[in-house]
């Protein structure tokens, strides 16, 4: 049976649907009710085996004797009977063609026979009885004396009427004779033939024993009694599965042992590579933070154990940043430096695809683009120079002996004010804001700059319009600085 045409028990209904495990003793419970059930079907088996074998002749075979067409009454009732088994019933559709439906009829026409049984002894008695005051024979003898009372002449008229009746009353004599040997008096008369439709040996009350305690059993399992066969079925598959189910339970939970020992050996593994990239982590960031203008601060990561396990799986951070409020953007540029590709794979552990959970940083990770907004405010001199070089390093694949580098040429968007920044930038793009005397509004103007007119901008950003041609000949050498770094292996 399939899960969704199964009937099991209201009791059992419960923990199954809840997927709750069967323990040793509902497993004997099972067996308790399968064994009774088991029992049940025997006991209808051979009732139906015992009717058949006494209606023989009736399903003899001939026309239409499978699907029981052109039968009416009892024989169709056994040919049904017949066609209709227990375990047929347990995939049945139809109560209409079910085994219990026709135990009911089968019933009905017991009862019915009884009845048309009881109706022929009572026209026999009516007809020919001679101790029944009101049958026909008893008013033929009544009738009789009374002719005789008539008259006793041996002679005349009278005698010679009287006779001519006497005659006329045997041949109804005859007929009565005939007409009560039709109903009881002989192997084909009506009596008889009743009795041989009748059941030998199997009586209404047996009938009825066996449909209550059908009844009894449906209730008992709190199911419709139509529906007790499924039931038998859907127990005894129950039960074979978790039969079969316990006979693996030890292999399986010492599988399971063993997997939890890999598990918990794998977090240890896990919690001790963590404890090692934090620690070193820390130091390298702590080291690139004052180059960056932020003298004396020290960059720290603590790990804590949070709830977890098999019970409680950790999926993913709760929360992600730094707490320094102004230099957030430099401190993440220290990581980056530290731990290239750290920036991507917290975007990525926030995505709400489930497929995007952390993952390590690798030569397969995509690009990622990374705006910072005047990540050089209130930097200047050797910070400034190394901010910026660090930024540019963020946009090229870098190599660490054997192993590359988590870089992966992502796309760097900084918007600066810094000439240094502006110097080692692959392109450089001027936003500019202008006056429109008829309008409230400030146009805004973008334009890249490249060649000469990039050197002046780069002058202007300097020097403002201080010494221009100074200011020229400084950016000329932080374009020749930024190229000459460009084209330096990374390490």
């Amino acid at each position: 049976l399939d899960l969704e045409s199964r009937v099991l028990p209201s009791s059992l209904q419960a923990s199954v649907g809840n997927n709750a495990d069967i323990d040793e003793e509902q497993v004997k419970l099972l067996e308790h009710w399968v064994d009774e059930l088991d029992s049940f079907e025997t006991r209808l088996t051979r009732f139906q085996e015992s009717v058949l074998a006494q209606y023989d002749e009736l399903l003899s075979d001939g026309p239409n004797t499978r699907n029981g067409s052109g039968k009416t009454g009892i024989a169709k009732i056994l040919q049904k009977l017949r066609n209709t088994t227990w375990e047929g019933m347990q995939r049945i559709e139809s109560e209409d063609d079910s085994l219990l439906t026709n135990l009911l009829d089968f019933r009905e026409e017991m009862k019915v026979m009884e009845t048309q049984l009881v109706s022929a002894h009572s026209a026999y008695e009516s007809l020919a009885s001679l101790t029944a005051p009101h049958s026909a024979l008893v008013a033929l003898e009544n009738t009789r004396k009374l002719l005789y009372g008539i008259s006793s002449d041996d002679g005349g008229p009278l005698f010679e009427t009287i006779e001519k009746t006497h005659e006329l009353l045997n041949g109804v004599e005859a007929s009565l004779n005939d007409c009560a040997r039709s109903i009881d008096g002989g192997s084909d008369s009506l009596i008889s033939t009743l009795e041989n439709m009748a059941f030998v040996g199997i009586s209404i009350e047996e009938v009825d024993g066996i449909i209550a305690d059908w009844n009894a059993l449906a209730r008992k399992h709190g199911i419709s009694a139509y529906s007790l066969p499924n039931c038998h079925m859907s127990i005894r598959e129950e039960l074979d599965g978790n039969v079969e189910a316990l006979k693996f339970l030890p292999e399986a939970e010492e599988d399971q042992r063993i997997a939890r020992e890999d598990y918990s050996y794998a977090c240890q593994e896990l919690a001790d590579a963590r404890m090692d990239v934090s620690s070193e982590l820390s130091k390298s960031v702590s080291t690139i933070l004052p180059s960056l203008g932020l003298e004396g601060s020290i960059f720290q990561v603590q790990l804590s154990v949070r709830p977890g396990g098999l019970e409680n799986p950790y999926y993913g951070p709760e929360s992600t940043g730094v707490d320094i409020a102004d230099e957030k953007s430099r401190v993440l540029l220290a990581i980056e430096t530290a731990l290239p590709g750290s920036i991507g794979s917290t975007c990525n552990s926030f995505s709400n695809s489930a497929e995007s959970m952390p993952i390590q940083s690798d030569s397969n990770t995509p690009p990622i683009s990374i705006i910072y907004d005047e990540i050089d405010a209130h930097v200047g001199g050797r910070a400034a120079v190394t901010m910026a070089k660090l930024l540019a390093d963020q946009s090229r694949t870098n190599q660490s002996g054997n192993i590359e580098r988590p870089g992966n040429g992502g796309q760097i968007i900084a918007i600066t004010h810094s000439a240094s920044l502006a110097a080692i930038a692959d392109r450089h793009i001027v936003v500019e804001r202008g006056l429109n005397s008829g309008s409230t509004s400030l146009p805004i103007r973008t334009y890249v700059v490249d060649g000469s007119s990039r050197r002046k901008e780069i002058a202007r950003m300097a020097s403002g319009d201080l010494a221009s041609g100074e200011a020229e000949t400084f950016a000329d050498a932080l374009i020749r600085d930024a190229l000459l770094r460009k084209e330096m292996p990374t390490s």
